[in-house]
């Protein structure tokens, strides 16, 4: 079982609301992380080198852009040659590296 389905259902489970809706926050944010690891990261290790960081993130080396960190919990990538913040952050992956 995926660990947003697990934190949903914690959720569902708390009787305080407030808790019920930071557990469904971080929720989210495991979501978005699940989508780019199971739809999108390999289609672009295809293309790219592609590395994880200690911090969750993501290294994408492209030629055009230099390197690119993505934050698939935050939905951010940066460009590091521009220095550039880019959201929503794997739609523009999704637009400008794999099309």
């Amino acid at each position: 079982m995926k660990k947003s389905k697990i934190l949903e259902f914690q959720a569902s489970q708390e009787e305080n609301d407030i808790k019920a809706f930071g557990i469904l926050c971080k929720s989210l944010r495991e979501k978005r992380c699940e989508k780019f690891v199971d739809g999108w990261l390999e289609p672009l290790q295809e293309v790219y080198p592609v590395e994880q960081r200690k911090n969750g993130s993501w290294t994408i080396d492209t030629f055009k852009y230099g390197k690119i960190d993505y934050f698939p919990k935050a939905n951010k990538a940066l460009i590091r040659k521009e220095q550039t913040w880019k959201k929503p952050g794997l739609n523009w992956i999704i637009n400008n590296l794999l099309k």
